[in-house]
């Protein structure tokens, strides 16, 4: 349930806020982070649980229908902190999982974490609003040297290969192929911006 419920929050989070979308409600909404939040939620994690399928689809929509609160205005920063420890918990297992399965990696939650990575990037947002990172200092300052270089490639490098993060999963520059995806949709955020980047996953 973990993986259902947290797992989409932690990336739905930096790609709505890149995306200029500050409550989870709205993103669920969205034309492009809507669809976006369910391909993770339906296509990617939920193929990476061993529980019935008809258990796991009636979570998930319960798990949209809480996000979908028209009483509660959750503002997606206030998700956004401590975003990586959130994702080696959450979403990094199904990560593994999934790639083990299908033998390919799943591009939604691969791209959550290049939004996160380029959250932590700081700066402004398109429409001016601040882009504040809150998290462990030691994970502020290696981002922050990791984006002074300039290059995307070590930027991807540097955090996947950054173990103390990671834990037991080590250095994750090790799975195939997910340097280069990250590295990938680095560059997209960079010069298409979020939503055309999520565009082209959907």
């Amino acid at each position: 349930k973990v993986t259902l419920l947290n797992g989409p929050h932690t990336v739905l989070s930096p790609v709505a806020y890149l995306s200029g979308i500050n409550i989870v409600r709205d993103a669920l909404h969205d034309s492009v982070v809507g669809p976006y939040i369910k391909k993770v939620q339906y296509d990617e994690l939920m193929q990476t649980l061993n529980l019935p399928m008809e258990e796991l689809q009636q979570f998930a929509a319960d798990v949209l229908e809480r996000f979908d609160n028209p009483y509660v205005d959750h503002q997606v920063t206030s998700i956004m902190l401590n975003s990586f420890p959130k994702f080696q918990a959450r979403d990094l297992p199904g990560v593994k999982v999934y790639l083990e399965r299908k033998g390919e990696l799943p591009k939604g939650l691969v791209l959550g974490l290049a939004a996160i990575i380029t959250y932590y990037k700081g700066g402004t947002r398109a429409d001016g609003a601040p882009i504040q990172p809150n998290d462990d200092q030691k994970i502020m300052d290696l981002l922050t040297q990791l984006w002074a270089t300039g290059d995307t490639r070590k930027v991807a490098e540097g955090v996947l290969a950054a173990d103390w993060i990671w834990g037991e999963h080590g250095d994750l520059n090790t799975i195939p192929g997910l340097t280069d995806m990250v590295e990938g949709f680095l560059n997209d955020i960079q010069t298409k911006g979020m939503i055309e980047t999520v565009k082209s996953i959907l």
